[in-house]
């Protein structure tokens, strides 16, 4: 068991400061970061050793002004942060068809429902955060409607959640990669751990690695500053028929994101959104070439 020292605790303005407060305290040596969402908006808890403090407070201290950090406290008694992020966690229902869970919490799948399960970790992507939450509703609604993807390729895959719940829906194969070694080892992890270590390969690197092919399926829930940079590698992987989900995204990223990849041929399709609880709406468009 790991016990933290200290925590603090961080109010980031909007979701997209939160993701990247939460991305760069990891990498300073954070032993864990909770998520509140309420009235007063997004509320990190960052828990921490006392050798870290320094490094952590200057990584706030980049990104968020001064009223916004807490002094740093002592946990309430001997703290394990990853049993601290099990409070309040329960199984996220996208529809009668997907469900996505913690190992910890147990839900009664109905009929043809299917699971994947993913724990609270250092890669993003338990199904919880509203861009994953799209992106799962595209891939869902996109195997309803007989739209089977034989090949999925889950760009920036972090947990793997995407590929694998695309694979549960009927895909016949899927293939994610991160620039984060760590995400893909943690992927692995949870595609093993859903009994489909040898239906979702990975890899760490850039998209620059892939070989040739396209794919039928390509999901991306990437922020808009590190999609763009690969619009047009993102573009060339997709078949002629296929469908591109895009995620990560706010609604006022949508007409630069809309026009850069329609420099390369796709056009709008649709498009799923939802607010969050700091009031900030997030955008899922689907893309594809003019058919």
């Amino acid at each position: 068991m790991t016990s933290a020292d200290l925590l603090l605790r961080a109010r980031p303005d909007s979701q997209a400061l939160a993701d990247r407060v939460v991305a760069e305290v990891w990498e300073a040596g954070a032993l864990g970061v909770e998520e509140r969402s309420g009235d007063e908006g997004i509320e990190l808890i960052i828990y921490l050793s006392r050798p870290t403090e320094p490094d952590i407070r200057s990584v706030l201290e980049g990104l968020l002004t001064s009223e916004r950090i807490g002094e740093a406290s002592e946990p309430l008694g001997e703290m394990d942060w990853s049993e601290a992020w099990k409070d309040g966690l329960e199984a996220i229902v996208i529809s009668p068809r997907l469900v996505v869970r913690p190992s910890f919490v147990a839900y009664p799948l109905e009929d043809g429902q299917q699971e994947v399960i993913v724990d609270p970790g250092q890669a993003f992507g338990t199904g919880g955060h509203e861009s994953t939450r799209l992106a799962l509703e595209w891939v869902d609604a996109l195997s309803t409607r007989g739209e089977r993807a034989v090949r999925v390729l889950d760009v920036g895959t972090g947990s793997g959640v995407l590929g694998l719940a695309a694979v549960k829906l009927g895909a016949g194969w899927a293939l994610g990669f991160d620039l984060d070694r760590g995400a893909v080892t943690e992927a692995q992890r949870v595609a093993k751990g859903n009994g489909l270590g040898t239906d979702l390969a990975l890899f760490a690197g850039p998209i620059e690695a892939l070989g040739e092919g396209v794919f039928d399926l390509v999901l991306v829930n990437l922020l808009r500053s590190e999609m763009l940079p690969i619009a047009e590698e993102i573009a060339t992987k997709l078949s002629p028929e296929g469908n591109l989900v895009l995620s990560g995204l706010l609604v006022s990223d949508r007409s630069k994101v809309l026009a850069t990849f329609g420099a390369f041929g796709l056009e709008e399709r649709g498009e799923r959104t939802v607010q969050d609880a700091s009031g900030a709406v997030w955008s899922a468009p689907l893309l594809g070439f003019a058919r």
